[in-house]
């Protein structure tokens, strides 16, 4: 069996996530779960297994949106909205100070 290297969290409040690509309209989303290394987006946005994306993920209506660089590492059916899929999602910088930020926002608004 295979085990992940951090523990997944489900928000218990909404957090919504704006997800922008060159050339192409903002879509819109929400997080199905997240942890230090990625998240899981729901989304009725389609996004090819690969693509680099830039993430606005607003945490609580007063923190300011958060932003961050993820790839997209595999996608699913998302289940009870019609035409929505989910998405996993691998952070591109999983160091440094932002990375930081990130977690504390996971830890503290979650």
């Amino acid at each position: 069996m295979f085990e992940r290297s951090s523990v997944r969290i489900n928000p218990r409040t909404p957090v919504r996530v704006e997800i922008g690509r060159p050339g192409q309209p903002t879509a819109l989303g929400v997080v199905a779960n997240i942890s230090d290394q990625g998240a899981c987006v729901v989304t009725d946005s389609r996004f090819p297994i690969g693509e680099s994306l830039v993430l606005q993920l607003v945490f609580a209506p007063d923190v300011q949106p958060f932003q961050a660089a993820g790839r997209v590492v595999w996608m699913r059916n998302g289940g009870d909205a019609p035409g929505a899929l989910r998405y996993g999602l691998q952070w591109a910088h999983r160091t440094g100070p932002q990375h930081s930020r990130l977690r504390e926002l996971i830890t503290e608004k979650i």
